[in-house]
């Protein structure tokens, strides 16, 4: 059951009636608690989720579609976070660049200057998200750093936001989490576009002058280069292309050769730059310029470039440069970068970039030492020995495998390799890459166990729960709406909710979901489904509408609960209440109907006695016979109306003359006030109609008015006017007021703040229920509207205050459980 508190929010209570001696008692226990974190979590785990999969596609793309993707990512992270302006920050050249931005509708863009970018680098380099205040402009933002090696690489920007954290249900871990989630792969496929731009450029400059590189390994003294180089200077390469230096340098003059090993092993020694212009042998013609510098790690090596002596030695700095930073940046990568050597059959490591290390605590050559298989986690050998095989077979291999770190703790891999061969199509390596997604897998794993507890918790819940398409097409419903429908499994994909609907109902639906907009995308309803035995139920219908990122209405999910037995139980309620007036005026509308009867008694007689007097003239006997006849009618209308009063309510209400349910009751009880001495005032106007069940006001107004008579037939104060009750009524353009007046005593004011409360009675025991003034606040606010109580310094007065009336395409029901609170629930 949800309730409203007295500051109006919701509360989800859970509770049970209990019979007792003059009633029912109703138990709640109040969950409010517990469902607003519940309601948090799947709002976090759907945040979470979804940046999963926007991590999981960044991760696929090429890089030329990163920017379209992230703008994507961000556009939905608006939309389920609520935020109007989201962006991301990468370095640039000369600070942060704004990489991609999206906002709400009719949310503005992030107002800043290029001097606050600027300071942003100088004024944080924090690991935790914090809140930041721009120089120039004054705008507060919302910063998520995500760090690697080499500092803070990445900033999420987040505006409109009051204080830290900008959402109370997504803490500051979550924000670190699911950025590094996202911008992980962003920072990776950047760092591959910038390396793959540089190698790009490498190779251009390499063709157009006619040069190479060159690395004189000092532990194995084997030369390598290009194998443009290579054919350039007429050697040969072995499958490793390499070669020993002695080779190498056997293409060089005799003089220059001895000079060239001297300054190499000083090279080495001493880590100073090589940087020599050498004469190839006699007869070539041709100079070239050897630079190389000393590389201490992995093993130490000399790097260098051989460029023509005349016009190269500029071209063969900037490769050397550009071959720096593509080595830093393949060590830095978050990915291990491999290659295997194929011999016999057999894959043996023969490199890895030093990320292999720093992920899973391993070098090269401990994967040497022993077959890779050992590393990998028992359940999946078989999985990886079927990975080589196909990637013998085909070629190229991808898959997913456990790999033990140094510690002993297993990292899900992803495997993605190449096999290269040679001109006559046989093995020579493999070259691939392995990538860390362990906390993918644990992401997907908890999510896993997460959509299996709710799961559960749907199809067990005593709720009705159910998802449709906005042609009322049904695609999900528990067990508790298939049991109270009667479907089955079968028939869930091709069932309308429009088969079980009042046609009534089907038509507010239609209209109501036209109504729902991403921003308002909640609707709480009652109508009336046919149930499997044919019977019309009264369910209470919660709605939510789900758009896409265009804001068009896919799906709505409902939850809701058959409020048939309350609904029926208040109906009884209503007719007892009437039935107990009715009792209480007996005595007085016997009284009423007697006075008629006595005027044509008297007729009659009058009649009798001229008839046997010869003296009954025709204009006397029509003038009686009239009066007869007045009197009948008048008889004839409190009958009836009693007995229209008496009648259940209809189901759904009406417009009809607030006016007319005034005189009603004045014919009720004028007879029976008169008697008891009190002056009844009765100030009628012309007023609009009103939407509701007249006889249900009827049942306000006599309510009130005999409240009004015992009132100041009890006074305790003495006062010279006559007891007086006086009922008015009139009318503005939006509303219609009906108000009950006496000069009793008044309500004592500890009583008057609990007035409308049930079992609440100022009378004497046994001279009321104390449910006259519940019932009667539930009806009028059941008709939308509200009826108070006030003292006026001569007494009390009760007004009605009712919406002017029109077409009524379904009540809310949050005011129908605010009825039923206001009946049932005693309040402390």
């Amino acid at each position: 059951m949800v309730l409203r508190d007295r500051e109006g929010m919701p509360m989800y209570c859970q509770g049970v009636l209990v019979p007792q001696a003059d009633g029912w008692f109703l138990m709640l226990l109040d969950n409010s608690g517990l469902v607003c974190r519940l309601q948090q979590d799947e709002r976090r785990e759907l945040v979470q989720s979804y940046s999963v999969q926007q991590a999981l596609q960044m991760r696929q793309v090429a890089p030329e579609y990163m920017r379209e993707i992230t703008s994507e990512w961000l556009e939905g992270l608006c939309l389920r976070l609520r935020l109007p302006w989201l962006g991301l920050l990468v370095p640039g050249k000369a600070g942060w660049l704004l990489y991609a931005q999206a906002n709400l509708a009719n949310a503005a863009p992030f107002r800043w200057e290029s001097i606050d970018l600027a300071s942003l680098s100088g004024a944080l380099d924090s690991s935790d998200p914090v809140l930041w205040r721009c120089p120039v402009s004054g705008e507060i933002a919302w910063l998520v750093p995500y760090r690697e090696h080499d500092g803070v690489r990445v900033w999420l920007v987040a505006t409109g936001v009051e204080g830290a954290p900008p959402i109370s249900w997504f803490s500051d871990a979550d924000w670190v989490a699911m950025l590094m989630l996202f911008a992980a792969p962003l920072s990776s496929g950047m760092r591959y576009l910038d390396l793959k731009q540089r190698l790009e450029r490498n190779v251009v400059l390499e063709g157009l002058l006619d040069s190479g590189w060159w690395e004189l390994h000092g532990d194995t003294r084997r030369l390598y280069m290009s194998a443009d180089l290579a054919k350039s200077l007429g050697l040969e390469l072995d499958e490793s292309g390499s070669m020993p230096v002695e080779e190498g340098m056997a293409i060089f003059d005799p003089l220059d050769r001895e000079m060239l090993a001297s300054r190499l092993e000083q090279t080495f020694t001493s880590g100073s730059t090589l940087n020599e212009a050498i004469q190839m042998r006699l007869g070539s013609g041709r100079w070239l310029r050897l630079k190389g510098e000393l590389v201490q790690t992995p093993t130490p090596r000399i790097v260098g470039y051989v460029l023509d002596v005349s016009d190269l030695k500029r071209q063969q700095e900037a490769t050397a440069a550009a071959r720096a930073r593509l080595e830093g940046l393949l060590d830095n990568a978050p990915a291990v970068i491999f290659v295997q050597s194929y011999s016999e059959g057999a894959l043996r490591f023969e490199f890895c970039s030093s990320s292999l290390y720093r992920l899973l605590g391993w070098t090269v050559e401990d994967l040497q030492a022993m077959p890779f298989s050992t590393f990998v986690h028992p359940d999946d050998r078989d999985q990886y020995y079927e990975r080589t095989r196909t990637l013998l077979r085909t070629g190229y291999s991808r898959g997913r495998y456990r790999v033990c770190d140094r510690r002993g703790v297993f990292h899900w891999m992803m495997d993605e390799a190449k096999l290269l061969r040679d001109s006559r199509g046989l093995p020579v390596e493999v070259v691939g890459l392995m990538m860390d997604f362990s906390e993918v897998v644990e992401a997907t794993e908890r999510i896993r166990e997460s959509e299996e507890r709710y799961r559960v918790l749907v199809e067990d819940a005593p709720a009705i729960i159910c998802r449709y398409r906005p042609d009322l097409t049904l695609t999900f419903a528990n067990e508790t709406m298939m049991r109270a429908l009667g479907l089955s499994s079968e028939q869930l994909g091709n069932f309308n909710l429009s088969q079980f609907m009042h046609q009534e109902d089907h038509q507010a639906t239609r209209i109501r979901l036209a109504r729902l907009t991403p921003e308002d995308p909640v609707c709480t309803v009652e109508f009336k489904p046919r149930t499997r035995d044919g019977r019309y139920a009264l369910w209470i219908w919660s709605e939510r509408g789900l758009f896409d990122s265009d804001g068009r209405l896919v799906e709505i999910q409902a939850v809701g609960r058959d409020d048939t037995q309350l609904h029926e139980a208040r109906e009884q309620l209503f007719q007892s209440a009437k039935m107990a007036t009715l009792g209480e005026m007996a005595t007085g509308l016997a009284h009423e109907i007697n006075q008629p009867l006595t005027v044509m008694r008297m007729a009659l007689a009058n009649i009798t006695k001229r008839l046997h007097k010869g003296v009954l003239e025709p204009d006397y006997l029509a003038m009686k016979l009239e009066r007869v006849e007045s009197q009948v009618t008048r008889a004839s209308r409190i009958v009836d109306h009693v007995r229209i009063f008496g009648r259940r309510s209809e189901v759904r209400g009406l417009p009809f003359d607030p006016g007319q349910c005034i005189d009603n009751v004045v014919l009720l009880v004028e007879d029976g006030m008169e008697k008891a001495g009190v002056q009844l005032e009765v100030v009628r106007r012309e007023m609009p109609p009103v939407v509701g069940h007249p006889d249900r006001l009827e049942q306000v107004l006599l309510n009130l008015l005999l409240n009004a008579q015992y009132a100041v037939s009890h006074r305790e104060i003495s006062r010279a006017e006559p007891p007086r009750v006086q009922i008015t009524c009139h009318s503005t353009e939006t509303h219609v007021f009906i108000v009950v007046e006496d000069n009793g005593d008044g309500i004592a004011p500890a009583v008057l703040a609990r007035v409308f409360e049930p079992f609440m009675t100022t009378k004497p025991a046994g001279d009321g229920t104390g449910l006259g003034l519940s019932l009667s606040y539930g009806i009028i606010n059941q008709m939308r509207g509200e009826l108070t109580a006030e003292n006026t310094g001569q007494g009390a007065r009760f007004q009605i205050r009712l919406p002017v009336g029109g077409p009524v395409v379904c009540e809310s029901a949050e005011q129908v459980l605010s009825v039923d609170s206001s009946q049932l629930v005693t309040r402390d």
